[in-house]
């Protein structure tokens, strides 16, 4: 198979499945996504994902400057950047795990990749792919891993980044996405942007470009609190406080937190 293997002909939606519907789930997720590779939230420092991303950048004949753009100017990087580097924070998860493990792991990193019902032409897409970056991960010295992974955040490993809320498309999600939000069955996009609105609209970050900007990841941050916040709000907004506020700051974001889980509750009870 590896042989009649011609990068040429990989289609860039084997990739991550971005397009149609996926597409609009992507969009809706962006933010949170930039941010946590970004931030080396998952584990593993931006600079070295950037690099371990650099054959994807060359077999889907993208620009792997536009990986360190993404740090400064979020806004002007293309989706399917976004998408190749969460692609390869996936497989650095993947090829993480032991080589007698990978094989059981392969049916969720097709889903993550391609979707749920891979198609023959998806597989020897995916096997392609895997092939070109395994060589690289190869070629990485165990210290060069280690360095990687000095981010002061728990390194995830496959299972649990597949779960975290800027990775997971999952059918949990998709279902939610598809059934609607609130009583005119509102597009998840629709959604979060309504829930968004007593962060996105006061004067300061209408004006404010960068404020503009840290509002959306909040706003983002605080869709996924809310959608896990379980039965005790007040412990989970407590808990998102104490992650990411100054202990000066602690009582204003707990507040905040809360505020918009009740929010999400009240607009959206059905979920």
């Amino acid at each position: 198979m590896y042989d009649e293997f011609d990068p040429a002909d990989l289609d860039p939606e084997t990739v991550a499945a971005v397009d149609g519907a996926a597409a609009q789930a992507f969009a809706a997720r962006k933010a949170r996504l930039t941010r946590a590779l970004v931030d080396g939230e998952t584990g593993v420092q931006y600079e070295s994902l950037a690099l371990f991303a650099d054959p994807l950048f060359t077999l889907y004949e993208l620009d792997a400057a536009d990986a360190f753009r993404l740090r400064t100017e979020p806004q002007a990087v293309a989706d399917d950047t976004v998408a190749l580097l969460e692609t390869a924070r996936v497989l650095w998860a993947f090829f993480s795990l032991p080589p007698a493990e990978r094989a059981h792991k392969r049916q969720a990193l097709a889903a993550q990749l391609v979707g749920e019902d891979p198609s023959e032409e998806d597989w020897m897409g995916l096997d392609g792919l895997l092939e070109t970056v395994e060589i690289h991960w190869q070629a990485l010295l165990p210290e060069e891993v280690e360095a990687a992974q000095s981010t002061g955040h728990p390194v995830l490993p496959f299972d649990e980044l597949l779960h975290h809320p800027a990775f997971r498309v999952g059918p949990e999600e998709e279902d939610a996405t598809h059934a609607g939000f609130g009583e005119t069955g509102l597009s998840e996009i629709e959604a979060r942007a309504l829930f968004a609105q007593p962060l996105m609209e006061t004067p300061e970050v209408m004006e404010d470009p960068d404020a503009f900007d840290d509002a959306l990841a909040l706003a983002d941050d605080y869709w996924a609190l809310a959608r896990d916040a379980g039965s005790d709000p007040e412990a989970a907004a407590q808990a998102f406080a104490d992650e990411h506020a100054a202990p000066a700051d602690a009582d204003r974001q707990r507040d905040e937190a809360l505020q918009m889980i009740r929010r999400y509750r009240e607009l959206f009870p059905e979920h």
